[in-house]
């Protein structure tokens, strides 16, 4: 018995330590290693130590502990120092760089930058103590108080200084011949160090003077920029590049950034040039001047020249017809725009949403107009949940007629943009749907009649129950439908009930959404918070801030979405003012928009109209589709045609229309779209063109853009392959697909050349592709 509690014993012994030998053993993170000796001259050892008492170390080490490819360790015997100082002669440009740790709570640590004359006496000093006793101030030396009691707040002390700065009030007039900066170590104190340098600094040792502080020109002029160099320091600058940095959003497009000077004398003034053109408005960079500054060896410094550029050129009016496109029975209202029975009826759909819509673009086609329909597709999914319900099949046949509704005007150049009313989608958490056997009809919760407040987070395109998730989900389908029309990418949307997201929180959230899907464009200012959506003129279209799109950005480096709104503020309004009244308001915009040459006033304008279709009523009742508003909507499409569009005065377009016209002339940066399907065939393999969006940003050898353009979301689960095409001529290629949100980034080079995005695409392909390169990666990691 006891000879086999032995053998367990040891048979147990053996298997603890065999999975001890197996186990994961964790790789050390915090050791340190020294480094041989014959790497000291680097940081000039020995001869950069001092050091009294005994027991001292100092030594060269390495570990991942540092973040930093070497380090060096000062250890103070108990009643040792040690002190490590680097010198550098005194000038203007002197900046010191360090990184370190104190690593004990005891002993000396301090840090200090000290001005020497000739025979390296000191005549000031500047210093921060961590540990050990504070020296007391004098008339030529500061001290900082860094010590504390707390023993679990250690970390990397990093600094930059400017001798020249810090000192000058202590020297008294004094001139110093060199500084000195030194970590001292006693009693015990450890210090690891990764930086310590004393260096003249170029950006310090010139400085850049404009010789003209403001210009005023016109856009293409050659704008000339001048500035002295001056030399600061006391000793001669033998060569240094000057740069000037072009602004953000490129209004100035200069060809010879750097100029080159050489033997600077101390105090010498050198005057340089460099010409510019003026490739922008300021109205780009949000009314504001263009800046040009300058750089010394690559580091930015003080100096500016702002540039106000004016365009000469005329602007361009556009008149956007906007409808949302849903559904209404119309019980508790005034007005009979159904049949006020209390639920939606499959008639009611096909009245509204396709005979009414077909109705007035049939209207709009005849002049050469474009209707933008933001359609409810959640009632669409909603139609096919109450077919499930339903024996009638009207159901069914109302989804069939909108689906194929929207396919054939799309194809005509009609723009059918997302409408989120989540509460009629049948999948989404919290809604309810209910469905009335007798009468074939369903109701939704229309206290949940909007989008953001329904769906808090945003996700991505794998949540569902996300913003960015469920606008994807019903952005392919637009994507899909609109597949074969004329107009390329979508990139608009109008939120139902304007219920973008209130606050600033809730508005950065869908903003990325938006962004996320391809869309770049919205039409829900102020709606969000209860007001009123429209905006007079001069204010209709703006770059919203990205977290407010209530309000226009003030800097060109955050904007958010292209905001647009119906105009003016008492809007043109379809469904209810005659043709007078709306050709009135028109009539205001072309008048605000014109200057008194007659000329359309630079930059890109709208004239903006909404409506609903559900609300546009014919005679004698909601079903009709003749004379009421459509003969009214009829003589105002003829008023514009005849008095505007035919002398080229204004431009009837679409909502995406006019938001890409707004990002090729107000973009900060370069923005690609896809745009029309240039051909298909059954092997599956798609192209479309691409736009390039920034006319007037220059594109060249010295201004190439990284640009990403939109996979078709609609293509995202068959899509396998891209390819980038320049002139015809594969430039980029990727079979990593799907990427996060369906992007694919390419380098323009050139605004001469044509760009087309093709596309590989094969439910089978795909999911064999997918199937390989996650077995590669799994591979490449091992």
């Amino acid at each position: 018995m006891m000879r086999k509690t032995i053998m367990m014993g040891v048979l147990l012994c053996f298997l603890a330590a065999a999975a001890g030998c197996g186990g994961t053993k964790l790789p050390s993170q915090a050791g340190l290693t020294a480094v041989p000796s014959g790497s000291q001259e680097s940081w000039g050892l020995p001869t950069a130590i001092t050091q009294e008492g005994d027991g001292n170390v100092y030594r060269l080490i390495t570990g991942s502990a540092l973040d930093a490819p070497q380090g060096l360790e000062l250890a103070a015997g108990g009643k040792g120092h040690l002190r490590y100082s680097v010198d550098i002669p005194a000038d203007v440009d002197v900046k010191a760089a360090v990184r370190l740790q104190f690593l004990s709570t005891q002993g000396t640590g301090l840090l200090e930058i000290a001005a020497l004359d000739q025979d390296k006496k000191q005549l000031a000093v500047v210093g921060w103590v961590s540990t050990g006793p504070l020296p007391a101030d004098t008339s030529n030396s500061h001290w900082t108080d860094n010590r504390t009691g707390a023993n679990y707040k250690g970390e990397w002390l990093t600094g930059e200084y400017r001798p020249a700065e810090l000192l000058a009030s202590y020297l008294r007039g004094q001139k110093a011949h060199s500084y000195r900066l030194s970590v001292e170590a006693g009693q015990g104190q450890h210090i690891v160090i990764t930086r310590f340098a004393l260096a003249n600094e170029p950006g310090q040792a010139l400085q850049v003077i404009p010789v003209t502080g403001s210009q005023s020109v016109m856009v293409g002029d050659i704008v000339r920029l001048e500035a002295d160099i001056v030399n600061r320091t006391n000793r001669m600058i033998e060569q240094a590049n000057i740069d000037v940095i072009e602004p953000v959003g490129y209004g100035l497009s200069v060809a010879e950034k750097t100029k080159t000077v050489t033997h600077l004398m101390p105090g010498e003034k050198r005057r340089i040039a460099w010409e510019s053109k003026a490739a922008r408005p300021h109205s780009v960079n949000l009314d504001k001047p263009w800046q040009a500054r300058f750089a010394i060896n690559g580091q930015p410094v003080d100096g500016v020249v702002e540039v106000a550029v004016a365009d000469n050129r005329p602007g361009k009016i556009y008149y956007v017809m906007t409808e949302d496109l849903e559904a209404i029975d119309g019980a508790g209202y005034a007005k009979a725009w159904g049949n006020q029975n209390g639920w939606l009826e499959p008639k009611e759909l096909t009245v509204q949403m396709v005979e009414k819509a077909e109705r007035l673009n049939a209207i709009a086609d005849t002049y050469g107009a474009k209707w933008t329909h933001y359609i409810a597709w959640p009632l669409v999914k909603a139609a096919a949940w109450a077919d499930r319900q339903s024996s009638t099949g009207e159901w069914k046949k109302a989804a069939a007629a909108i689906e194929q509704s929207v396919r054939a005007e799309a194809d005509k150049g009609h723009e059918y943009g997302i409408h989120m009313h989540s509460d009629y989608d049948p999948y989404l958490p919290g809604n309810i749907l209910s469905y009335n056997k007798e009468l074939d009809g369903i109701w939704a919760n229309h206290l949940r009649h909007g989008w953001s407040h329904s769906i808090a987070s945003e996700g991505n395109f794998n949540d569902y129950s996300s913003r960015t998730g469920i606008l994807y989900a019903y952005q392919r389908i637009m994507d899909e439908l609109s597949a074969a029309s004329p107009q390329g990418q979508l990139v608009t949307s109008r939120v139902g009930s304007f219920d973008f997201g209130a606050g600033s929180d809730s508005e950065a959230i869908s903003t990325s959404a938006y962004r996320k899907v391809g869309l770049w464009g919205t039409s829900d200012a102020d709606g969000n918070e209860g007001g009123i959506t429209a905006g007079p003129y001069g204010k209709e279209i703006y770059f919203a801030k990205p977290d407010d799109i209530n309000t226009a950005a003030v800097d060109i480096t955050q904007t958010g979405l292209v905001e647009f709104r119906p105009t003016p503020r008492n809007f043109i309004a379809y469904d209810s003012q005659t043709a007078e009244a709306m050709n009135v308001l028109a009539d205001q915009g072309i008048t605000y928009f014109t200057s008194a040459d007659g000329a359309v006033k630079p930059g890109i304008h709208g004239i903006i109209g909404f409506t609903h279709a559900m609300f546009v009523m014919g005679e004698p009742d909601w079903q009709s589709l003749e004379q009421g508003q459509f003969a009214a909507i009829d003589t105002h499409l003829a008023h514009l045609k005849n008095r505007y569009v035919n002398q080229n005065h204004l431009i009837f377009a679409t909502a995406s229309d006019m938001v890409k016209a707004y990002l090729d002339y107000y973009a900060p940066e370069l923005v690609a779209v896809y745009g029309k399907r240039l051909s298909q065939n059954k092997l599956g393999i798609s192209e479309y063109a691409v736009e390039i969006l920034g006319s007037d940003i220059p594109v060249d050898r010295l201004h190439p853009h990284q640009v990403s353009v939109k996979i078709p979301l609609y293509l995202r689960d068959s899509a396998y392959r891209a390819v980038i095409l320049k002139n015809g001529e594969p430039v980029f290629s990727t079979w990593g697909l799907p990427t996060p949100y369906n992007d694919v980034q390419f380098i323009v080079d050139s605004k001469e050349d044509q760009y087309s995005l093709k596309i590989y695409h094969n439910d089978v392909l795909a999911t064999i592709t997918r199937y390989i390169t996650a077995i590669k990666n799994k591979i490449a990691k091992k």
